[in-house]
């Protein structure tokens, strides 16, 4: 478990003391996620290698002292040494990054199958730690080819004395950060984007340059002139069209549901059952488009989320809100749509759907904090770091407003007829709460009829 941490000359006329100066203060802000050893490798633009290690550090001088005039690219690692890498008696030797044949690596994370990478491609380091195979692996594989041997988690950097004028950056899961400063001419990198910079103001951030996170599973490769940067994509998300759709079985969802079919989706519907005002009105609501879109349906019960209570839609002594909830989540379900959507990525991940699909739309997302696209986006990245299925969450209405919907529906020729979309169970729609104030207005600004009836 580590930081990682480097830069790339881009500007051979750089000064490489102020690239020292702001480097060893990243190295110093990784320490948060590393104190048993610290180390740097630096590269020459002729090719000489300085390494510099120290066991529990006290401080990073030792940073500027491996950056000299003429250094081209560097990386450096703070190490919190994990309990399965235990090492009684640790040397300079345990300290990374780790070299092999003028290739060096800096890693974070675990490398699972280590022992068996030893076997199989006759490796030798001078130490057990895991990340030791990385360099001997990549000097005799290349960068590609051995991370498609790794087992594991992983941010890594590579570096090679035979092209100094290149730097390596792959991961999984595990994050790197990426900071482009013209004025210093380096590219810069680290483990969290609070290592690349100091805190700063938003008026001193706007001035700064940007820190862009660089994308889960992939491995750039990046050269000094320009610089140039090539993005390999190492485990491309599903594209079987495995689609789990969250669907209410109002409105929103049903349209979500008919484009997904459309789009050549096998679409299984998944309603959460958590004892809300309407639960047999929905259930039924699921069901019968699920039978009109020739749609498996899943549900699955979430009791608990009604027991929470807190809203009127799971608490009758709360009374529910008129027209005025379409513009305010009077109705607010705490955390629901985080609720559903995280316990809907486990559903992916034991039964292999390879995307999510949400109804969310524009116009609630004025009203509801989890219906706007910032929050399904930051979802989908969730979904992407942090699954074993990694399915795309993909929210089709969600730039549009509620005629477009209705609109959206007659194209599809969605079974909106049959959805039920009142906070209210009883025989016909209310006509008063939010949901029915918006969907009643949307058909007529459409200019098509409601296929619902309603009390009023």
């Amino acid at each position: 478990m580590c930081s990682i941490s480097g830069f790339l000359v881009v500007d051979q006329h750089a000064d490489r003391a102020e690239i020292a100066r702001v480097f060893q203060a990243m190295v110093g802000r990784g320490a948060e996620r590393g104190r048993d050893s610290a180390g740097v490798v630096a590269i020459d633009t002729n090719g000489a290698v300085r390494r510099r290690v120290e066991i529990a550090p006290r401080d990073y001088s030792f940073v500027r002292d491996a950056v000299v005039a003429h250094t081209s690219v560097a990386i450096a690692n703070n190490r919190a040494e994990p309990t399965t890498e235990y090492v009684h008696d640790k040397t300079s030797e345990d300290a990374q990054p780790f070299g092999a044949e003028g290739v060096f690596v800096s890693h974070n994370g675990v490398i699972a199958n280590d022992l068996d990478l030893r076997d199989r491609f006759a490796l030798e380091t001078a130490t057990q730690i895991d990340t030791a195979v990385c360099a001997p692996l990549i000097a005799r594989l290349g960068v590609r080819a051995a991370l498609g041997e790794l087992m594991g988690s992983y941010a890594l950097a590579a570096i090679d004395a035979a092209h100094p004028d290149t730097l390596w950056l792959a991961r999984n899961y595990k994050p790197l950060y990426l900071l482009l400063d013209p004025s210093l001419g380096a590219l810069f990198f680290a483990s969290r984007a609070q290592h690349l910079t100091s805190a700063l103001d938003v008026a001193s951030r706007l001035r700064a340059p940007a820190v862009i996170e660089q994308s889960p599973y992939s491995l750039l490769t990046i050269e000094a002139d320009g610089p140039s940067i090539s993005q390999t994509d190492l485990q491309p998300r599903g594209v079987d069209k495995r689609a789990l759709v969250i669907c209410s079985g109002g409105l929103d969802s049903t349209v979500a549901a008919a484009w997904a079919k459309a789009e050549g989706y096998d679409v299984t519907l998944l309603h959460f059952l958590y004892s809300c005002r309407a639960q047999e009105r929905e259930r039924e609501a699921v069901e019968a488009i699920g039978s009109a879109l020739g749609c498996d349906h899943l549900f699955e019960d979430l009791d608990w989320l009604g027991r929470l209570g807190g809203s009127s839609l799971t608490d009758l002594s709360i009374p529910v809100a008129d027209e005025r909830g379409a513009e305010y989540a009077f109705d607010w379900v705490p955390a629901r749509n985080l609720i559903f959507t995280a316990l809907a990525a486990g559903l992916c991940d034991r039964h292999g759907y390879d995307t999510l699909i949400l109804g969310l739309n524009l116009e609630e997302g004025g009203a509801y904090p989890d219906n706007t696209m910032e929050f399904f986006e930051s979802l989908d990245h969730v979904c992407n770091i942090g699954t074993m299925s990694r399915p795309r969450i993909l929210s089709p209405l969600g730039s549009l407003v509620k005629r477009e919907i209705v609109e959206l529906a007659m194209e599809y020729d969605a079974p909106v007829h049959l959805s039920w979309s009142c906070y209210h169970g009883g025989d016909l729609h209310c006509g008063h709460c939010g949901p029915c104030f918006m969907r009643k207005t949307a058909f007529a600004m459409a200019g098509h009829p409601d296929p619902v009836r309603y009390l009023s």
